[in-house]
């Protein structure tokens, strides 16, 4: 893996990576620019502020979406979509007018999903996605979207799993993720795998997982493995029945059903899930390390720093 690609900015890191490796989008938030990568190299940015905005936009997130860049943000007199492609703005959505703020946006792991959430006014919300809008009372916080469609939405003391717009169950937690059509929840210190009517699969004693810093979770499922950083210490490798098969070194910054790339000491390692392997590793590339985001073939990853700052890199022809 090589660097191709790099740019200094400010403050917290906004970005996404095309499941395919197609595309890389990266946010300057202080400066409200969107970055559109190739991975090639090749880049092109876009000021998010347009000519008529009379204020600074405040950018929630951005998700690759079949070729384009939505970015959701709270813009001058409304709160919605900017969609970009390589040639420029190609659409824009209006979900609230003056005074609405956009809460959040989140495409499901393989990308055929996407929702994202705004606030409109001090009583009411609007969900997303894929096109449909779903009006809520203004009590949510937008949490998890799975390929399979489910969509966990936090809501105070409780999470709230939905599909196509309709509650299939709530959690009396606030830590609940999803693969396929199951559920995984941190209850106090118990990890339990669930049905989507609740019943318990598996379970584990002290385990349990949250939401830290940059709200990355200190568990990611996948379709043959859930990985679990255990507090100031590694990465333990579970099987969907919650049996623990190996250690991997470091905090799980992302994982896909091909392959997990954890970080500690300094160091990126990326591993395959068909035998554990590693595949690459490289020096964290600033002070800090924020996100990071690998392509399905394992060729293709974006990185940021904790303050701002991307790299993309690419995976030499020979591998």
């Amino acid at each position: 893996m090589s660097v191709v690609w790099h740019v200094n900015t400010s403050d917290m890191p906004v970005m996404d990576l095309a499941p395919d490796g197609s595309l890389a989008a990266a946010i300057d938030w202080w400066s409200h620019r969107l970055y559109l990568v190739k991975p090639d190299g090749s880049s092109v940015s876009f000021d998010l502020m347009e000519g008529d905005d009379i204020v600074e936009p405040v950018v929630a997130g951005v998700a690759i979406v079949n070729g384009n860049a939505y970015v959701l943000a709270s813009y001058s007199g409304f709160s919605g979509l900017r969609i970009y492609s390589w040639s420029g703005k190609v659409g824009e959505t209006h979900e609230g007018g003056a005074g609405s703020v956009a809460d959040g946006i989140l495409r499901s792991p393989s990308g055929n999903h996407v929702c994202y959430l705004v606030t409109v006014t001090a009583t009411d919300q609007i969900l997303v996605c894929d096109g449909a809008e779903l009006k809520l009372e203004n009590a949510y916080t937008l949490k998890w979207v799975s390929d399979s469609g489910l969509v966990i939405m936090d809501k105070g003391s409780e999470e709230v799993v939905m599909r196509d717009g309709s509650t299939l169950l709530t959690l009396n937690t606030t830590n609940v993720l999803a693969h396929g059509d199951k559920l995984i929840a941190s209850y106090g210190s118990t990890l339990k795998v669930l049905s989507l009517d609740g019943r318990v699969l598996a379970s584990r004693e002290k385990a349990d997982f949250s939401m830290t810093t940059l709200m990355r979770w200190t568990l990611i499922p996948t379709k043959r493995y859930i990985f679990r950083h255990e507090p100031l210490e590694d990465t333990h490798v579970f099987t969907w029945n919650l049996t623990e098969v190996r250690i991997l070194p470091g905090f799980p910054y992302f994982a896909n059903d091909n392959f997990v790339v954890t970080a500690k000491d300094g160091v990126i390692r990326c591993y395959s899930l068909d035998d554990f392997h590693e595949v690459f590793h490289v020096k964290v590339p600033g002070d800090s390390l924020g996100y990071i985001k690998l392509s399905d073939d394992g060729k293709v990853m974006l990185v940021s720093g904790e303050y701002g700052d991307y790299w993309l890199y690419r995976a030499s022809a020979s591998g």
